[in-house]
């Protein structure tokens, strides 16, 4: 078999799309796999890469070495690769940039160009108004990068002024690629280095008898001595008010051992949830769960890849009992599953209810979220220990090493279209795309599916699923509800005549109950030229108008959506940036060309 001496690298830099060679050097050839993270000269500077494969041998005549490795393991997966090959062809976006969201912030980094001041050079009073700026900064924040620079003085051509000042000898620059920003965190441990019994006969030896220093080091050996395993140090300072220098003293005597352990840093670990058991399901849930069981196990046999599930159930059918038993089921099979939705603002009652039947196995991903937060959900579900991950679309980007389901739920909302950054991809195609790559399983799950996802459905032959009935309750959740009230309901058990059923409770043909259910409401769509035509000029049809004071009537409340108001949500200057907003609430300003007036919709200044 021949060496693998070379690769083949999608590198880090802004609009550069080729794929370069580079030599392997003896001591990263072990290394170096498809997916590794590495650093690779480019031009006169280092940058940051991904390796797309290994060749054994070159296609160009001269070739530079790999610098380093930055991740022992693979940062993307196969079908991460095959994926973003996929998103570079279809979005035309470089390679490297579509592998950006595949990482998390910190861990990817661009090379940069740091900037120093020769201060007792420069003749200050020979220079420009942006040539003064630039060495004023300099002067007094110290080496900067091009981009700390950038965000020092935003939206302004410095550039040139910096050039003009290193022809004078003034400015020197180099190449820079700075280390990822993001590691894992480590606590400091300590333990006892010797037995119990030896720790106990030194006690009168740990320093001069009835100093401070001596009854700290005594307490910090005895509490020691009650704890088998290692143990955070700032619990022995809280327990025996000792430091740092007191445990290297310890430590020195070989009577205890520092040392570090690893923690991961969980958003959800202070949530609150309350475990849950899977209610029964309704007739139109059962057939809907069946065909997807059947295809999660299709799919779990990996031989052809399945069309997408098209799950059409209207608000409150019961669409999120689905995913949590196709969730359940992938897992039973060994496999992982990733759940979209469509905002971060929906995340957390998701996550809460994923929580609440499988403990522990789920993860959060979403930009709102710490750097080391990010990261370290990022390497649990890398290594398979966080099977479940819930977020918004760049929570597909997650790499899991055997995903076998994903869910897009609402999978008609707009925000699900990724438009301000590269590469700009629509989350249910590139979805469609990957479950096709991953041969996973995917479900589209909506209540309004758009026209063109419902007519691509029935032309490409995709499974279409219908729960077409609201569930209000479950009889389980209510008697659990009434039980804490002091209440007993009837077990379901028992045939119950009408009279003591749930309202709208539904009987099933062994004499169960089900969930109580209700069709939706009755929507009317009123004619407004009619209605001018009847002589009401009014922005309210008379319908509107009456239905309303029937509410008001009977004391109750009503909600009236209106669509956008205002011209322009926001004004902003092309120059330089600035967006005219509420001097009360710090929001934009809403433009309405009635009167030429900007408007606070908050506060109405």
């Amino acid at each position: 078999m021949a060496q693998i001496t070379y690769v083949e690298v999608a590198v880090n830099v802004p609009q550069v799309s080729g794929l370069f060679h580079y030599h392997l050097p003896d001591e990263l050839v072990s290394q170096v796999v498809p997916g590794s993270l590495v650093v690779a000269p480019f031009g006169n500077r280092p940058v940051q890469g991904v390796v797309i494969r290994l060749l054994e041998r070159a296609e160009v005549r001269e070739t530079r070495a790999i610098e380093a490795v930055l991740d022992p393991q693979p940062v993307v997966t196969p079908a991460q690769m095959e994926l973003a090959r996929w998103l570079a062809e279809s979005t035309l976006s470089p390679l490297a940039a579509c592998f950006n969201p595949m990482l998390p912030p910190g861990l990817g980094q661009q090379s940069d160009t740091l900037f120093h001041l020769n201060k007792q050079n420069v003749d200050f009073s020979a220079l420009g108004t942006m040539q003064l700026r630039l060495a004023r900064l300099l002067e007094q924040r110290g080496d900067l990068r091009g981009r700390q620079i950038d965000s020092a003085l935003p939206h302004q051509a410095w550039r040139p002024s910096a050039r003009a000042l290193a022809k004078r000898g003034w400015l020197a620059s180099r190449a820079v690629l700075l280390p990822p920003s993001v590691r894992p965190k480590t606590i400091r441990t300590v333990q006892l280095a010797c037995s119990p019994q030896e720790a106990e006969s030194r006690l009168e030896s740990v320093g001069r008898a009835g100093s401070a220093a001596f009854k700290r080091r005594q307490a910090i050996l005895r509490f020691l001595i009650r704890e088998p395993l290692p143990v955070e140090v700032a619990w022995v300072y809280a327990d025996s008010g000792g430091s740092l220098q007191d445990l290297q003293k310890l430590e020195e005597d070989g009577l205890v051992a520092l040392g570090e352990n690893e923690t991961w840093r969980d958003p959800l670990e202070k949530l609150t949830f309350t475990l849950s058991e899977p209610p029964s399901l309704t007739q139109a849930q059962q057939q809907a769960w069946e065909r997807v069981k059947e295809g999660l196990q299709q799919a779990a046999q990996g031989t052809d890849a399945l069309p997408p599930y098209l799950l059409h159930g209207i608000t409150g059918s019961g669409k999120t009992e689905i995913y949590m038993r196709a969730v359940e089921e992938t897992l039973r099979l060994g496999k992982q599953a990733i759940i979209l939705v469509p905002e971060i603002a929906l995340t957390p009652q998701t996550v809460r209810r994923f929580l609440a039947r499988f403990p522990g196995r789920v993860g959060l991903v979403h930009s709102r979220l710490s750097e080391g937060e990010r990261y370290d959900t990022w390497r649990r579900a890398r290594a398979g220990s966080l099977p479940v991950i819930v977020g918004p679309r760049s929570a597909l980007f997650t790499p899991l090493p055997d995903l076998g389901l994903i869910v897009l739920d609402e999978c008609h909302d707009p925000a699900y279209h990724q438009e301000d950054i590269q590469p700009n991809y629509d989350a249910v195609e590139t979805a469609i795309t990957y479950a096709r790559m991953s041969r996973s399983l995917l479900i589209l799950g909506s209540a309004t599916p758009d026209i063109s996802l419902y007519y691509r459905a029935q032309q490409e032959h995709w499974t279409l699923l219908q729960l077409p009935v609201r569930i209000l309750a479950h009889r389980q959740a209510v008697a659990e509800q009434l039980s804490q009230l002091g209440i007993t309901l009837r077990p379901e058990a028992e045939r119950l005549p009408e009279a003591e059923r749930l309202p709208l409770e539904k009987e099933r043909s062994d004499g169960s109950l089900s969930a109580t259910q209700l069709n939706l409401p009755p929507v009317k769509i009123v004619d407004m030229r009619q209605e001018l035509k009847a002589g009401n000029r009014t922005i309210f049809s008379r319908e509107l108008r009456e239905s309303l004071g029937q509410v008001l009537d009977a004391h109750q409340q009503a909600i009236l959506f209106l669509n956008r108001r205002g011209t322009a949500t926001y004004v902003f200057c092309r120059q330089c940036g600035y967006s005219l907003k509420c001097p009360r609430c710090d929001l934009p300003l809403t433009f309405h060309n009635e009167g030429s007036a900007l408007v606070c919709h908050t506060c109405n200044y």
